[in-house]
């Protein structure tokens, strides 16, 4: 007999019509699961949020009252870890906008019989830590490479989850640096970059064969991770005065080194100077460069694609 011992990671997405459900919590009670939603408004008449448990069931209605819907299911997968999908559809059954998508972890009721039953929130604002299987931590939870250890943080205001480097000398090391090279002249900005011109172990060392060694390991679960565009990277500065421009970056230039939140992203240190992280953005003023973030200053700049600097991947 199997139950859900914790879930969610949470993924927010708009429309420009109303917000996306996001998951906020979901708590076990016997071998049933309750998954709750949020809205940012009432739905309009005849549009459903459903609720994918990928337990071979496919879309399932949720009830909602307000902007609240849940839904409450005994029947799981036979997996110890799945994934769901929520969403918003139209009288016609139609999907408006795109899904929040998350993972959750089953375990047997034997491993948990002495585990209360758990109701985890999900809050808008700060971060939150996640397992190297992709399940919610405490605050408390130290950085390490067992299942139930903390290997990503979730920024909770743009939903997105981040990889946390390591400090075990291996793929992830918070040490290892890359030339930027994207094989795809969709995304390149006109030149490829360069191949395997940094200082790595693991992989190559440029940001694509990096990115691909990744996602052949998987990281919290998942295996779609990707390099960051630099709007994405910027959104991760801590400007000391509180001032940021349109961009994300520091107004005033005004930022404590290290300008980013060293609680939930503790490697990049003063003393390592890893503060030079590459994005997926060209720089379009060069068709040579790349745009990175310098987490020292909270700036972005232009940087020559042959370099060697950092990677935070993303998802």
């Amino acid at each position: 007999m199997k139950k859900i011992l914790m879930t969610v990671l949470l993924f927010v997405v708009t429309s420009d019509v109303f917000a996306i459900p996001t998951l906020t919590e979901a708590s076990a009670t016997g071998t049933t699961v309750k998954f709750a939603t949020k809205l940012s408004e009432i739905l309009p008449k005849g549009y459903k949020v459903k609720i994918d448990l990928n337990n071979g069931k496919g879309l399932v209605a949720m009830t909602c009252s307000g902007t609240t819907c849940t839904l409450s299911s005994n029947t799981l997968p036979k997996v110890d870890t799945s994934i769901y999908k929520v969403g918003i559809y139209d009288s016609k059954g139609f999907l408006q906008g795109a899904t929040t998508d998350g993972s959750y972890v089953i375990v047997s009721t034997a491993e948990i019989n002495t585990i209360p039953t758990t109701t985890i929130p999900i809050p808008t604002t700060g971060y939150t830590k996640i397992s190297n299987l992709g399940a919610i931590l405490p605050d408390t939870a130290k950085l390490g490479s067992g299942p139930n250890d903390w290997a990503c943080t979730i920024d909770n205001k743009t939903g997105l989850t981040w990889e946390v480097k390591t400090t075990d000398g291996g793929l992830r090391d918070y040490k290892n640096d890359y030339s930027w090279y994207e094989p795809d002249a969709k995304n390149n900005g006109g030149t490829s970059g360069y191949q395997n011109q940094g200082t790595c172990k693991g992989s190559q060392c440029d940001t694509y064969a990096f990115t691909k060694a990744v996602n052949a390991k998987g990281l919290c679960g998942k295996k779609d991770w990707r390099m960051p565009t630099v709007g994405e990277l910027l959104k991760l500065v801590v400007c000391s005065d509180g001032q940021y421009n349109a961009n994300g970056a520091c107004t005033n230039k005004i930022a404590t080194s290290p300008a980013i939140n060293t609680t939930y992203f503790p490697d990049i240190t003063n003393a390592a100077e890893n503060y030079w992280f590459w994005s997926s953005s060209p720089f379009a003023n060069d068709s040579g460069s790349a745009w990175l973030v310098n987490f020292y200053s909270g700036s972005s700049y232009g940087n020559y694609e042959s370099n060697s600097n950092s990677v935070r991947l993303v998802r």
